[in-house]
């Protein structure tokens, strides 16, 4: 017993301290020194929501009295709404003036060469209006020209109920370089 227990440590240790011949080795099985790290190329979504439509709720205590831009002091003040290309990125920008209550989120979808950006509204719409920006930025992107589109869908602002339809808000082409 105690000979089985020392040979299967021996066996052990020796196929612990063994480095993987696949990591020296290429398919060819041909000795490479330094293997080349994997790189992930799978591109990277993300979002943003800025304003009133990221806290919707009008019984929270941070809701805007007014509604007015001046209650958002961290919201970046209005520019072009705009999708450009940077580097391997596309970057979506959109100042909304919306009515209260209503609450936004996105998503991105990528089929080959057309993007599109969805965002998603609801909530019932209070009696005042308030702005929000909404970003998406897309990064890792292959080279070549991309179809972008911004859509504009959710729930019917005044029951809250789901609304089939969808509004094309941007639309343009860029290129990745």
């Amino acid at each position: 017993m105690k000979f089985n227990l020392i040979l299967l440590l021996t066996i052990f240790s020796f196929c612990y301290n063994q480095k993987q011949l696949s990591q020296y080795f290429n398919y060819n099985r041909t000795i490479i020194n330094n293997p080349s790290p994997v790189v992930d190329t799978t591109p990277v979504i993300s979002w943003q929501v800025k304003g009133c439509a990221e806290r919707a709720v009008k019984g929270d205590t941070k809701f805007p009295s007014s509604g007015e831009y001046k209650d958002y002091p961290d919201l970046p003040m209005p520019g072009e709404n705009e999708i450009l290309a940077e580097g391997d990125s596309v970057i979506y920008s959109r100042f909304v003036h919306h009515g209260c209550c209503r609450k936004a989120e996105v998503s991105t979808q990528l089929q080959g060469k057309i993007i599109t950006i969805v965002e998603f509204w609801t909530g019932k719409i209070c009696k005042c209006m308030c702005n929000s920006t909404i970003r998406s930025v897309i990064q890792k992107l292959p080279k070549g020209e991309y179809q972008v589109y911004a859509v504009e869908t959710g729930t019917n602002p005044f029951d809250d109920k789901p609304n089939s339809g969808r509004d094309t808000v941007m639309h343009q082409k860029v290129t990745i370089k």
